[in-house]
């Protein structure tokens, strides 16, 4: 019987091959039957026409000259087959590297534009001209200007890796040049539900019928407004410009009066189903700070802080966009302005404590009351409320004659609001207490105090405003970042507190159970939140002291849920009660003081065994370890004290005998459950961004520098590929196998069906407004959900 060849040795070009010309490689083995052997040639995820050398004898080396087209460090192996058809050991794997071609020495260079989603990019001067990928040469230094047009039903999202970050539209083309241009179906289209957090909220105002929120967000330097449906709980619209950012805002009495001021000093009124600008026009020479609409909704009066200093405000025929009424100026700066509900009068908080309450008959002095950090009318205007520390005056309207004084439990009063249903003021603070007072009694009738996790940190209350229908309202912090409504129990004399935001930073981990009743998200806030299919808020989960959550893990039944943080805890959740089904398992820690940051749990689908990987930061470094628990026992299965590298997914398969942990260097350990044996399956070298296992357990889809792949889990193989430059960092499977999605710091959210012949076709899902970080598929297939660095958790539609 013929025995199989040896394991054989490859050699690679020690010197860079260049794309488009032959290089050369060689492999030698020796066959213990003294056959003639053909070496088979392994490219890796490398493309070339020819894989077989010619037949040669036992021990002699076979050469071949393969073409490469792509450019980019590669791994190769090669083996021997002899004449019976017996099959060698694979050799190691070789590196080597694929130079590009030189450039045509014509004084120009090359220009790619790939087009993401549906839409035409073009560019001046002419060249460019395309709805997939083109190219076109210009001369060195050239400045070129693309250009972006969606189809019907798509918007454009911006290109990608384009010029520069303060026009990106302009390339400078000093050499080949590769970049992008995205476009993604509009929201009203792809978006079931969304969720979303707030980076920096600082004022907020209710539509006519309290049904929705504007939030004024200060992201970076970029300011914008987000809309909720507070009913539902869910942002039903970001709006921002492109072009400047949004400082105020102000809803009048009809819908459609939403009002925004600008930092380049202008005006606008919103839309608020569509985002749509449908009237603007040139206000003030600086950023509008400050809006206040006239009740019956047609004037509006806007604030604006000169050079010079103090403040100016003018007033707004809102039909016309034209001054209705002189303008008014003060030698003081203006924090925030009131128009009293009958119009006559305008009350302005200064700058020092002081409130200045103007007649806008110009004939009547100006009233002044001191010690005053925040105001508010009544309903009906014939009072006003001046709040100061721990105290709270009540004026008449016509003579400012003092009719009460009553003290609380406030401290210094940030912010303060009139209710139109009951004789209640709300006080907030910098201390984030929050009290309700009967106006006409001094009573408290309801207080609270929301303590942040880091009182040193937290900025306090800076807007609250009662619901123009219901007794509750909402109130908008900093720091932390917080939009919450609060319903008013004047019978138990509590507060009763809903939170609209998300998380209050990046959603890291996305992950539906099995069934598709819930959605577990995870975030850097140290939260874990649960949602139901609707997008409903169900519960917060708080076991990791306020750490980094960065993995998620179900069982198959969806009663139980895994979160890991970066205090090293794994905790268990029982979901339907919000409760620790037992105290945490801790990771080990591999150096004294250094505690290991979970990034991957995994949870086999019979409940029983609880995988975990964990990473030690060190100064010069870093070091993963994995380890396996019994979860009613609590014993330690499996300990991996230090991988070969750091692990992108932990995976289990459907019987839950296996555990398939995967390494960047794209090799993988299967460990089964009963035997103890532990696996290595390795593919071609390279550096994966992430990966995620299949529903069967059969096939990883992994991303790299060189794109997007499918690799089969027995084998290393790959199963099908397609070239991307945009590394994704969040991976996941649809339930049917058929295909997977994902997105990275690119901010679009992919989809990639896995079609026959190693093919995979990839479409745009949609975008967010910063790095996707995470994605989980329900499951009856129907809607995808992502999150990302932007605060966003958003359900898209499955097309």
């Amino acid at each position: 019987m013929s025995r199989p060849p040896g394991q054989a040795r490859i050699e690679a070009p020690v010197v860079g091959l260049t794309a488009g010309l032959p290089g050369g490689f060689r492999c030698i083995a020796e066959d213990p039957d003294g056959d003639a052997l053909t070496y088979a040639f392994d490219w890796g995820r490398a493309k070339a026409e020819v894989s077989l050398s010619e037949r040669v004898p036992s021990g002699t080396a076979g050469d071949v000259a393969p073409v490469f087209q792509t450019k980019g460090q590669f791994s190769a192996r090669c083996r021997a087959v002899d004449t019976h058809g017996q099959l060698g050991a694979w050799s190691e794997y070789a590196l080597f590297e694929v130079h590009p071609a030189p450039p045509l020495d014509d004084g120009k260079r090359e220009l790619t534009v790939e087009v993401f989603g549906h839409g035409r990019v073009t560019s001046t001067p002419s060249g460019i001209d395309c709805t997939s990928t083109c190219s076109a040469r210009f001369e060195v230094g050239a400045e070129v200007t693309l250009s972006a047009e969606p189809q019907p039903g798509w918007r454009f999202t911006g290109l990608l890796r384009c010029g520069t970050e303060r026009a990106s539209q302009v390339v400078r083309v000093d050499h080949n040049y590769h970049c992008g241009a995205g476009f993604a179906r509009r929201e009203e289209q792809a978006v079931e539900w969304r969720q979303t957090g707030t980076s920096y909220p600082s004022d907020a105002s209710w539509g006519p019928d309290g049904r929705l929120l504007a939030v004024l967000d200060q992201r970076g330097t970029r300011g914008g407004l987000r809309i909720w449906n507070a009913g539902l709980g869910q942002v039903a619209r970001i709006i921002h410009q492109d072009s400047t950012d949004i400082r105020s805002v102000s809803w009048g009495p009809r819908d459609e009066d939403l009002a925004v001021g600008l930092a380049d000093g202008r005006l606008a009124l919103i839309d608020p189903a569509t985002g749509a600008f449908h009237q603007t026009w040139s206000a003030h020479a600086g950023p509008v700070v400050g809006l206040a609409w006239y009740a019956r909704g047609n004037e509006l009066a806007s604030v604006s802080h000169p050079e010079t200093g103090g403040a100016e405000v003018r007033f707004w025929a809102v039909s016309s966009g034209t001054e209705s009424r002189a303008p008014l100026r003060t030698a003081r700066t203006l924090r925030k302005i009131h128009w009293s509900p009958d119009g006559a009068r305008v009350a302005l908080e200064m700058a020092g404590e002081q409130v200045e309450i103007h007649s806008l008959d110009p004939w009547v002095q100006v009233h002044e009351v001191g010690h005053g950090d925040s105001f508010s009318w009544s309903p009906d205007g014939a009072r006003y409320a001046v709040g100061s520390y721990r105290n709270v005056r009540v004026y008449e309207t016509a003579t400012h004659e003092l009719q009460a004084s009553w003290f609380g439990p406030w401290s210094v009063s940030s912010r303060m609001d009139w209710s139109p249903t009951q004789d209640w003021l709300v006080i907030v603070d910098l201390a984030h207490s929050l009290t309700v007072l009967n106006v006409n009694t001094g009573t408290v009738v309801a207080n609270s105090t929301e303590v942040p996790p880091n009182p040193l940190d937290a900025l306090g209350f800076s807007a609250v405003r009662f619901h123009p229908v219901h007794d509750s309202f909402v109130a908008v912090a900093r720091r932390p970042a917080s939009v919450s409504t609060f319903s008013v129990d004047a019978q138990q004399s509590r507060l009763l507190r809903h939170e609209l935001v998300a998380h209050s930073s990046a959603i890291n981990a996305t992950k539906w159970s099995p069934a598709g009743n819930r959605l577990a998200s995870a975030g850097d806030d140290g939260k874990v939140r649960l949602w139901g299919a609707a997008g409903q808020a169900l519960a917060t989960l708080d076991g990791h002291g306020g750490r980094t959550v960065r993995a998620l893990g179900w069982d198959s039944s969806g009663a139980r849920l895994a979160s890991g943080g970066y205090d090293g805890r794994i905790c268990l959740w029982d979901v339907e009660q919000g409760r620790l089904t037992q105290p945490p398992l801790q990771m080990m820690q591999r150096a004294q003081g250094h505690t290991p940051k979970v990034a991957h749990v995994a949870l086999s689908p019979d409940g029983r065994t609880l995988a975990s990987a964990g990473a030690t930061l060190f100064l010069t470094g870093s070091m993963t370890s994995v380890q396996v628990w019994d979860v009613a026992s609590r014993t330690e299965l499996l300990n991996i004290p230090e991988t070969d590298s750091p692990v992108v997914e932990l995976g289990w398969t459907p019987d839950s005998q296996s555990l398939i942990i995967v390494y960047t260097h794209a090799a993988w350990d299967v460990w089964n459950r009963s035997s103890g044996v532990l696996k290595r399956v390795e593919s071609a070298p390279e550096i994966l961004t992430t990966a995620a296992l299949s529903p069967d357990g059969t096939r990883l889809a992994c991303s790299d520098r060189l794109g997007v792949s499918v690799l089969d889990v027995g084998t290393g193989a790959v199963v099908a590929e397609t070239p991307m430059w945009m590394r994704q960092l969040s991976l996941a499977w649809h339930p049917d196998g058929t295909r997977f999605s994902g997105g990275g710091a690119y901010q679009l959210v992919f989809d990639w069906q896995v079609h026959e012949h190693g093919q995979l076709l990839p479409s745009v899902v949609g975008v967010h407004d910063s790095t996707v970080l995470g994605a989980s598929w329900r499951g009856d297939g129907e809607v995808l959900t992502t999150g990302g660095a932007d605060m966003a958790l958003v359900t898209w539609r499955a097309r």
